[in-house]
C-alpha cells in the first residue's frame, strides 16, 4: 500500500552492547533517509544446471547488511547531540550556572562510541524498520546564505529487524533551528570573514569486517585515519589567498547565536 514521506522520522537509542539493539530514546523529524538493509545472494560456482534449461541449480547467501544515510536539521534545543556524540567520538556536558543552564562539547576521539540502534519511521505507513549495529561513518554540516544548517549521517550496520508497527515519537513542539542569518564572521589565522557557505565532514574510515561463521559483519572499525575537511565559500580576498600559499596552519571557528542567546560553535 502507497503511503506518503510526511511524518517521517529517525529514533535514536544507544547501544550498550555492539548489535544489541535498544529502544528509541530520542527523535528528530527527517529530511530525507536511504536507510536500506541488503541481502546478497551470490550463484553456486560449480557447472551444476537445472534439467530442460541453461539456468543455475541454486544460489547462497553471501552477506547482508545496513548502509545508507539520513539528514535531519541542525538545532541548538533538538536531540541532535547524541549524533554528534557518535560521530566525533566524544561528549562533555558542564553547567554554565546561568542561561542557557548547560554547554555540550563534542570532540574528536580515537575510539568511536559502542553503536546506535536506529528506527527509520516511514511517514504515514505506520511502519518503521528499526536497525541494529550502527555506528556513524561520517558527517557533514551544511549551511548556505538563505538556508537552514543541515546534518547529514552515514552509517555501517549490522542488521535490521522486519518491518513494524513504529514507537510513539516524542518531539519538542517548538525547537530552535540554526538559521543561516543567525552565523557571526569566520574566524581562520587573526582574521574575521562573511561567509557565503560552509561545509563540513568529519569521515570516521569505518569498514565492516565479515569473517567465517556469520552473514553479518562483526563490529566495524577504522580502516585509515579520522579526517575533517572544513570548506568555505566568500567573496574574493588576498588574506586568505597568502595563507594557502604559505601552507598556513589555524584554528578556525564560526558562532551561530538564536534569539535566546543559545549558541552552536564549529
Amino acid at each position: 500500500m502507497a503511503y506518503l514521506g510526511r511524518g517521517s522520522y529517525v529514533g535514536i537509542g544507544e547501544e550498550s552492547t555492539w548489535g544489541t539493539a535498544v529502544a528509541a530514546s530520542h527523535f528528530r523529524p527527517l529530511i530525507s533517509s536511504s536507510l536500506t538493509r541488503t541481502v546478497s545472494q551470490l550463484p553456486r560456482t560449480d557447472l551444476h544446471s537445472s534439467s530442460g534449461s541453461a539456468m543455475r541449480r541454486s544460489h547462497f547467501q553471501e552477506s547482508e547488511e545496513v548502509s545508507g544515510s539520513f539528514s535531519v536539521l541542525a538545532t541548538y534545543t533538538g536531540n541532535i547531540g547524541l549524533l554528534l556524540k557518535h560521530a566525533l567520538g566524544a561528549a562533555a556536558t558542564t553547567s554554565t550556572g546561568g542561561s542557557p543552564a548547560y554547554q555540550h562539547d563534542y570532540t574528536l576521539a580515537a575510539a568511536l562510541p559502542t553503536g546506535l540502534s536506529i528506527e527509520n519511521i516511514r511517514g504515514t505507513s505506520g511502519n518503521s524498520e528499526k536497525f541494529e549495529g550502527c555506528k556513524l561513518n561520517s558527517l557533514s554540516l551544511d549551511v548556505s546564505a538563505g538556508s537552514e544548517m543541515t546534518c547529514t549521517f552515514d552509517i555501517v550496520g549490522e542488521t535490521a529487524a522486519a518491518r513494524a508497527s513504529a514507537s510513539t515519537v516524542s518531539v519538542a513542539s517548538t525547537e530552535s533551528v540554526v538559521l543561516h542569518h543567525q552565523a557571526g564572521q569566520f574566524s581562520f589565522n587573526s582574521a574575521n570573514y562573511d561567509l557565503t557557505s560552509l561545509s563540513l565532514t568529519v569521515s570516521n574510515n569505518l569498514d565492516r569486517r565479515m569473517l567465517l561463521g556469520s552473514k553479518l559483519t562483526a563490529e566495524p572499525t577504522r580502516s585509515d585515519f579520522q579526517e575533517v575537511t572544513l570548506s568555505v565559500e566568500l567573496e574574493s580576498t588576498d588574506a586568505l589567498y597568502v595563507a594557502l600559499t604559505a601552507s598556513t596552519t589555524s584554528d578556525a571557528s564560526i558562532t551561530f547565536t538564536d534569539s535566546s542567546s543559545r549558541t552552536f560553535t564549529i
